[in-house]
């Protein structure tokens, strides 16, 4: 139903089978409709999306290397790729209006991932989505983990209309009942990554409500804002007692002293569980 196939690093191609998804005609004609209306919330979205023969074919994102060295992996999964992000090759490749976005900046300021400026000619050089990209695959960075992203939920979305952006976007424009068949298919592809990246031991920082759920052990402790915002989500992935999980406030919430507060809490406890 739902393929995926990795291309050059951080690019994945996915299809999605719509016969296979909405056996019912009718069904399928709601789909189109929405889809319609989703293609038209971002400008990327005509260079990422392709519908013909009741098939959807996508682009969407992963960064985790291939290579390895000593630093325990921590994979940080993000709920779903942004359109714009896709097509710039990089996720979180610009805030709006074109500055470097936030998650970078509190990732540096926790100590989980510093980019190096490999650049002397300036010391305030900017460090490009190119840059970012090729030092995730190279781990050419500093941080005390060997570091992967991913996302839970693969298709992309706009982040400029409040109706079609991130996960509930995605449900938006599959509907309740189909949006769960692909969370099921969405987990199996996260289980296949995260036994290829972390292998029996490592760490998850879950950056979204469902990709955390979908993950945890019966004894984690469900996701709740409040909990999250105090750093307390932690636990251990479902399918290894090995495997640390950890849930942060969103994206959206991470500046906010609370959310640092959490990622600091998070950094420590997954560091010091492996030393």
């Amino acid at each position: 139903m739902l393929i995926f196939e990795d291309t050059t690093f951080g690019s994945q191609k996915c299809e999605l089978n719509l016969l296979e998804l909405y056996p019912n005609k009718d069904k399928r004609l709601d789909f189109q409709k929405r889809f319609d209306s989703f293609i038209e919330s971002g400008t990327s979205n005509p260079w990422i999306f392709c519908l013909r023969d009741n098939i959807l074919r996508y682009k969407s994102e992963v960064f985790v290397s291939d290579k390895c060295d000593d630093r325990p992996p921590l994979l940080l999964l993000l709920g779903n790729p942004a359109s714009h992000s896709v097509e710039a090759g990089m996720c979180f490749a610009y805030e709006k209006g074109g500055g470097e976005h936030r998650y970078w900046k509190i990732l540096n300021d926790t100590g989980i991932l510093t980019f190096v400026d490999q650049s002397p000619l300036s010391e305030n050089y900017h460090i490009t989505n190119e840059m970012k990209r090729n030092a995730l695959s190279e781990l050419n960075y500093l941080s005390p983990f060997r570091i992967g992203i991913a996302v839970f939920y693969s298709l992309p979305t706009s982040a400029s209309d409040p109706k079609w952006s991130g996960v509930n976007g995605v449900k938006r424009l599959l509907g309740a009942k189909a949006f769960e068949t692909i969370s099921i298919e969405e987990e199996r592809r996260i289980d296949g990554l995260i036994s290829k990246f972390l292998g029996d031991q490592g760490g998850i920082i879950a950056f979204q409500k469902d990709a955390y759920n979908r993950l945890r052990s019966e004894d984690t402790p469900a996701y709740s804002i409040d909990l999250s915002n105090q750093g307390l989500l932690m636990g251990k992935y479902k399918r290894s007692k090995n495997i640390l999980l950890a849930g942060s406030p969103s994206t959206r919430l991470i500046q906010s002293v609370d959310g640092k507060s959490a990622l600091l809490k998070f950094k420590d406890w997954l560091y010091q569980s492996y030393q």
